[in-house]
């Protein structure tokens, strides 16, 4: 994440009485590469890593060049348009890579005097003006960033009279705190924090050094005792996170509906936990696996229920498989992407110790040809699956045991599917094996056709970046280096749940074409993987619709997942609508949820490959379809000066810009109206469209929008 910092000073102390010229701001000289500017002005900009807070990061930047903290610190909104005002309620998945701090100064202020060594102060107003007459004096960011903070001032002090008196010249809350007492037996690590920032800010190196030594420290510990045994101990405690900066909190409730935050599994779990309720009941997907139900298996996995989900007796589904030697339901979990298949029970038995205590030898290779299986793993006893086996002097037990005794891992890796799914694939050159020779296994594994296969590619994804790779790409090699690929191509806003482990998948290419999808002659496997690729980005809010295809798509899925026979709830509803679709008043709820039941009913096509089909092709319409999506913010200079976060995605139709957060489709340009210019190193690709639009794109991933609409330009022409 990048964040810009606007060093603001005012040189005019009569507060009741401010006028546009009162505001000074920090500038910085950078290089330019326009040849009609030698210099070019910006401000001071850092990069914060994840886990950084960048309000603290803005404050040491000052701190750095000053050795004096500033006040305080606060976050200016970038983006006014009318639409993410409206939608801030909503979850944001794709937050933006650029932030804008203000922070305030007097004019003269003691200890700030080094900032004139890295910059010069310039009137805010004369700043903003040139911004309008020569914008390629200043970067894009700079340009925004001077329009909004002009903007922000000028509207805090229409709304309350005395703020630019708190934001200027109150000090800060750390300075006016008389006393701080914390209880030791509650947030030790929140107590020890809190002292030490106190210090931190004096930056008296008596005191610290005095505060250091052990002797201080326990009269410091015993005094806070002493002071909490007068208190009244405390079950929970708040902290007001704007406090001392003088600024007002808006109150407002947030509306609240039924889906948000709420996932599938949690609202199964909270139904199923009524008294009385039995075995089969609360645990569904347990008790299809003991019946060897392997369609409930596939369409409860669909519903959302955890593949690694304990029962009372601490077996997970798999468990049961094995133990009840059902191979094609113990084949259906290895091949779900969440299943575990070294889950230990509560004694630490996994499968492979039941199926090797049941002597199947069909079983044990059945789990060997899992590419996670550990052969060694212990149970509470020490006991590994050979150990259970090998004494037993049965023929069957014995051959358990040798398949044990002799099995050597073979070379395979995990390969993932769109629709949950994984495949084993056999590396033929070990880490030298290509993303060609991965294809070809794949599409023999699914029993793909000519034409299937030609629709889908090797891609290596993780939850901040998704990269697709050629066929003599070699795919360990990139997994190995993804840290770095993560470091330099990745989002750096979006929380990653997976560590950034990345993963091989098996997806549809990015340069396919609609044309040529539409004319392939396709094998079941590969219409329910374009299916379930289509339904995710659907689900995701990337394939913006109206209300009347939303309706069919939702009853469709509704069909593939729950069948024919169904009575709508509301949380079936929320696993086939996109979240920020979902109504927020009881009323268009109920008016949405009977839309839904009747196209479900009036549907009477119950056929899998027909319902994916018809669902593929009311997304054939969208122009959307197909695109790969890449997160980005646009700067646009014409028509009109817009510039918001995006998921900026590319196809054969062209360029569609759907805005972040509300997942509205923005803009689409056709390809063949498209013009761009991308130079070297730089995250940014200056867009024209026909027939008078301009625009920026800002994104890590500049190079691979660049390089896609130059292939599907020159495949096109």
């Amino acid at each position: 994440m990048e964040i810009v910092i606007a060093v603001v000073q005012m040189h005019d102390k009569k507060f009741a009485k401010i006028s546009a010229n009162a505001f000074d701001i920090l500038l910085l000289n950078e290089p330019s590469s326009s040849s009609r500017h030698e210099i070019r002005m910006e401000l001071p900009h850092c990069h914060v890593s994840p886990n950084d807070d960048p309000a603290e990061i803005a404050l040491s930047f000052i701190q750095h060049y000053c050795r004096k903290w500033p006040r305080r610190t606060f976050q200016i909104p970038l983006w006014n348009d009318n639409e993410l005002i409206i939608q801030n309620r909503l979850p944001c998945t794709a937050s933006t890579q650029l932030a804008l701090y203000c922070i305030p100064l007097l004019e003269n202020e003691n200890g700030f005097e080094n900032l004139s060594k890295i910059g010069r102060f310039e009137a805010l107003t004369s700043v903003s003006k040139q911004c309008q007459i020569d914008p390629n004096s200043f970067s894009v960011e700079t340009c925004h960033c001077i329009s909004q903070l002009e903007r922000w001032l000028y509207e805090q002090q229409y709304k309350d009279a005395k703020f630019f008196a708190r934001f200027f010249l109150l000090s800060a809350a750390k300075m006016r705190i008389r006393e701080c007492a914390h209880n030791p037996a509650y947030e030790h690590d929140r107590s020890a924090l809190c002292h030490k920032r106190i210090m931190d800010y004096d930056r008296n190196l008596s005191n610290t050094k005095k505060s250091c030594d052990l002797a201080e420290e326990v009269r410091r510990s015993n005094n806070a005792r002493a002071k909490m045994m007068g208190y009244d101990k405390y079950d929970m405690f708040i902290i007001n996170p704007i406090f001392g900066t003088g600024l007002h909190y808006d109150n407002a409730n947030e509306t609240q509906y039924y889906a948000k935050g709420v996932t599938l599994r949690e609202s199964i779990s909270s139904s199923s936990s009524s008294n009385g309720e039995c075995w089969s009941e609360k645990y569904p997907l347990h008790k299809a696996a003991h019946d060897n139900n392997v369609d409930d298996i596939r369409r409860l996995l669909a519903q959302g229920i955890m593949a690694n989900e304990k029962d009372n007796a601490s077996w997970t589904p798999l468990h049961y498989c094995v133990f009840y030697n059902n191979l094609e339901a113990t084949e259906a979990l290895l091949v779900y992407h969440g299943t575990d298949v070294n889950a230990p029970n509560k004694v630490g038995s996994t499968a492979l110790h039941f199926a090797a205590l049941q002597g199947n030898v069909y079983m044990v290779e059945l789990l060997l040809s899992h590419s996670k299986i550990n052969v060694d793993a212990k149970d509470s006893s020490g006991r590994r699956p050979i150990d259970v086996c090998a004494c037993v002097p049965k023929i069957e037990y014995q051959k358990v045991a040798k398949l044990l005794l002799n099995w050597k891992r073979l070379n395979k890796i995990q390969v993932e599917l769109m629709d949950g799914g994984n495949a084993q694939l056999l590396l033929t050159h070990g880490q030298d094996t290509t993303a060609g020779e991965l294809h070809a296994e794949m599409c023999k594994e699914l029993k793909f056709n000519s034409d299937s296969g030609k629709l889908f590619a090797m891609w290596i994804c993780s939850d901040r970046l998704s990269l697709q790779l050629k066929a003599d790409h070699k795919p360990l090699l990139h997994m190995n280096k993804w840290k770095s690929k993560i470091a330099k191509f990745g989002n750096e806003v979006i929380q990653s749940n997976d560590g950034d482990t990345p993963k091989i998948f098996f997806r549809r290419d990015a340069r396919l074409t609609l044309q040529k999808e539409k004319l392939a002659v396709l094998t079941p496997m590969a219409l329910s993987l374009l299916y379930d690729e289509c339904r995710l980005n659907y689900l995701k809010g990337l394939y913006p619709c109206s209300n009347h295809d939303l309706t069919s798509l939702a009853a469709i899925m509704l069909h593939t997942i729950y069948g024919a026979n169904i009575q709508l709830t509301e949380q079936m509803l929320a696993s086939v609508i996109p979240t920020h679709r979902l109504p927020e008043t009881e009323n268009n709820l109920k008016h949405m949820r009977s839309r839904i039941e009747f196209e479900h009913q009036a549907r009477k096509r119950t056929n899998l490959i027909k319902l994916q089909q018809e669902f593929l092709q009311i997304c054939w319409r969208f122009s959307v379809y197909g695109a790969t999506f890449f997160d980005a913010i646009v700067f646009m200079s014409k028509p009109a000066k817009v510039s918001l976060p995006v998921h900026a995605g590319v196809n054969d139709y062209g360029l569609h810009l759907i805005n972040a957060q509300t997942k509205i489709l923005f803009q689409s340009y056709p390809l063949k109206n498209l013009t761009w210019m991308m130079k070297a190193d730089r995250p940014y690709i200056q867009i024209h469209a026909k027939p008078d639009v301009d625009l920026t794109l800002s994104t890590p991933q500049a190079s691979h929008i660049n390089s896609l609409l130059t292939k599907l330009k020159n495949d096109d022409g």
